[in-house]
Parts: C-alpha cells; structure tokens; sequence
C-alpha cells in the first residue's frame, strides 16, 4: 500500500520551507492535514489520498486558484482516457466469465485504481456490452 502521495507532500513542505516559498510550504501544510484529518494521524495510502486531492481540486476549481490548481495537479495521477481503459479491459476482462457484464466496472476499478474513474469505467462497459 503506497503512500507517495502523503509522502510528497510532506517532502514538499519542507523544500518549500527552505525556498521561502511561503505560499506552497502553507498549501502544502493544509493538504496535509486534510490527508491527517481523513488518515487519523497515519499516512494515508494513495487510492484515499487521491479522493480528497481531487475534492480539494474541485474547491480551488469553484474558487478559479490557478495555484491550488496546479499544486495538486502535481501530486494527482494522470487518468486513462476511455480508449486506454476500453483496451485494458478488452486485453484483461473476460465477459463470458462473469455473472453479470457489468460487474466488469468493479474488476477494472479495483485493478486500474484511480487513474480509472468509476464513471469513465461504467460508460466504456456499458458501450462494449452493447456492441
């Protein structure tokens, strides 16, 4: 379980502390409690670490904070498009195999973790289903 993400963050604190930069080491430090707060004190693995930088991204999205923005767009995984994830499952998923076809979302989901949102996945299944 990887914690890169509450590990860069930490990092970043103090390299923004000895820049003095003062505005990323203060974001910093409130991402990071953000991660503390949701973790219990402990590092937070990535996959939960992603959901609440991409709750956070929506919050400096409403208020246009173009430096929020691109803080947390360094420590957020590039997702999929819909054609990386349709050939994903078309290479790994085996449809004959499964009770239901759409129970495929939670297989891609679980394996792709975030870098595959639930919805992106739900659309190209279903699109592949009614092939």
């Amino acid at each position: 379980m990887s914690t890169a993400i509450y590990e860069g963050i930490k990092k970043e604190i103090v390299e923004a502390m000895k820049r003095g930069d003062t505005a990323s080491r203060d974001f910093a430090r409130v991402v990071k409690a953000e991660l503390d707060r949701k973790g219990d004190g402990r590092p937070l693995p990535d996959a939960d670490a992603v959901k609440i930088l991409k709750a956070l991204r929506v919050t400096a999205e409403e208020n246009q904070n173009a430096f929020e923005i691109a803080f947390l767009d360094r420590y957020l995984p590039q997702e999929m498009s819909e054609a990386e994830i349709e050939a994903w499952i078309r290479a790994h998923v085996d449809f004959a195999s499964l009770k239901s076809p759409m129970a495929a979302i939670g297989i891609v989901t679980k394996a792709l973790g975030p870098v595959a949102p639930g919805d992106r996945v739900k659309k190209v299944v279903e699109k592949i289903i009614h092939e």
